[in-house]
């Protein structure tokens, strides 16, 4: 049986990993609009944008951890 603090940990970086991506495809595919100008995105939306994932991730890796520390 594999622990829950795992499975928290694991749907947390795949969530991270996969909301990155999927802001990767769509930052390339917005430079193509407009004539190849790109497309102007709200400073605030940007910033929120590239720090969601990295705290998904960083979350992962904390549930990880305090997991694996209250099972010892």
């Amino acid at each position: 049986m594999q622990k829950p603090y795992i499975k928290l940990a694991a749907t947390l970086a795949s969530l991270g990993a996969g909301m990155f991506m999927l802001e990767r495809y769509g930052l390339n595919e917005l430079k193509g609009l407009n004539g190849g100008q790109g497309f102007h995105l709200d400073p605030n939306l940007l910033g929120v944008l590239v720090i969601a994932p990295f705290a998904l991730i960083l979350a992962a890796a904390v549930v990880f951890m305090v997991g694996k520390m209250r099972r010892m």
